[in-house]
């Protein structure tokens, strides 16, 4: 039967990649108290990154320092779940903070946008007149 010489050495290929996989996973495993603090650090960068732009205040970032402070105590009291959530809480706000600072500049694209057509109206009403001045002086003019 040639068919199972060629299916062993893939059966014995197909067991050889399942153990490494396996041993891999293990070798992997992260702790719940490493994870969470992991999800908290992340917050935390996040947090200080927008710190540092002038258009977020701190009163804007209170309500996240707080949910952080708030993980971090949870994960020194081995309180993962809480942690959790406080981490999660953290990242919605801040969500919402990068949100309004990324809608922030297309406003202020549109109002100088609007200034712009604004003055080019003004301008093209400007020529108008002037092209019925010219008109009216050239019709006096003309005999």
């Amino acid at each position: 039967m040639p068919w199972n010489r060629s299916l062993h050495p893939r059966l014995g290929m197909a067991l050889a990649l399942s153990l490494g996989l396996s041993a891999c996973a293990q070798m992997v495993q992260v702790s719940p108290q490493q994870s969470v603090s992991d999800a908290v650090a992340v917050q935390a960068g996040r947090e200080r990154i927008l710190a540092l732009s002038p258009a977020v205040s701190a009163r804007q970032l209170a309500p996240v320092r707080q949910a952080l402070n708030a993980a971090r105590n949870a994960v020194a009291r081995n309180d993962y779940a809480y942690a959790d959530r406080q981490t999660l809480l953290a990242r919605v706000l801040l969500d919402n903070i990068q949100t309004r600072l990324n809608i922030a500049p297309s406003n202020s694209r549109q109002m100088a946008l609007q200034r712009q057509i604004t003055n080019l109206q003004s301008q093209i009403a400007t020529t108008r007149q002037q092209i019925a001045t010219t008109k009216a002086q050239i019709a006096q003019e003309a005999p």
